[in-house]
């Protein structure tokens, strides 16, 4: 269904450009008076992330106030302060403390039984494809293939937890949007902030000394195992860059690999 079906569909008002990503359809509306965004799913990654937002019902996110179909209407949040501006200002243990924050919603212990998601597992099959390309892909997949068989804290994941991925309400402060969708280790779902919000600020030197040792702080994580789901992670994505044929992209992600890979 479009866009302009679901407008009519939830008697919905366009307040703003729609904006248009390689996953989704974007609308800004106003419904029954309230500032809102509609989200239109044109994948099953993103028709799994509006599953999971309904099952959080508002806990840590964007309330969703309709869902059916590929569609998601939900609460509107506020683009600034952005975190990633703030943590390239010179504020990124702020910016990092917030995001655990975030991150903390997301987990927390709820009494129903959650969507059926991936396990996350599944999603290391790029790197698992890559490693034969040998160094920093070879080394990240012996330390996937390690923390993958011993799971720690599973539990339902973001899976895209990011500075652009935390927006904040006046009145309920810092909440997620746009999850994948996962069953994992609750250690993974942070190590993608380490590698954001650029790969350059994540190479800055002591960065990732630095905040990975306030998120092991701040949400009660082992050190060690962060900086190996970070390792894991960074060559992941560079796996992806790789199935895109862009080998450039994938440089600065296997660099912070390394630089993970070295500090556990």
């Amino acid at each position: 269904m479009s866009v302009d079906r679901y407008l009519r569909r939830w008697n919905l008002t366009p307040d703003g450009e729609a904006r248009r990503t390689p996953s989704s359809d974007l609308q800004p509306v106003v419904w029954q008076g309230r500032p809102a965004m509609l989200k239109v799913a044109r994948s099953a990654e993103e028709r799994r992330g509006n599953d999971l937002m309904v099952w959080l019902e508002g806990e840590g996110a964007a309330r969703v106030y309709h869902h059916g179909g590929a569609a998601l209407l939900m609460e509107r949040l506020e683009s600034a302060p952005d975190l990633a501006a703030l943590a390239l200002g010179g504020q990124d243990d702020a910016a990092t403390r917030i995001l655990c924050g975030a991150a903390a919603g997301v987990h927390r212990d709820r009494p129903s039984l959650p969507p059926d998601l991936p396990d996350l597992r599944r999603w290391f099959w790029s790197l698992e494809a890559a490693q034969a390309q040998g160094g920093a892909f070879g080394q990240a997949w012996a330390t996937a293939q390690r923390l993958l068989a011993d799971p720690q804290d599973v539990r339902p994941l973001h899976g895209d937890l990011h500075h652009g991925n935390v927006l904040r309400s006046p009145e309920r402060g810092w909440l997620v949007i746009d999850p994948k969708g996962l069953i994992g280790e609750r250690t993974f779902d942070f190590a993608n902030l380490l590698c954001n919000p650029t790969l350059d600020h994540a190479l800055t030197p002591e960065r990732l000394e630095r905040q990975s040792a306030l998120i092991a702080q701040e949400a009660g994580l082992d050190r060690a195992r962060l900086l190996a789901w970070v390792e894991a992670y960074a060559a992941l994505s560079a796996a992806w860059h790789l199935e895109d044929a862009q080998m450039e992209q994938a440089r600065p992600s296997l660099a912070v690999s390394a630089l993970a890979h070295s500090l556990h």
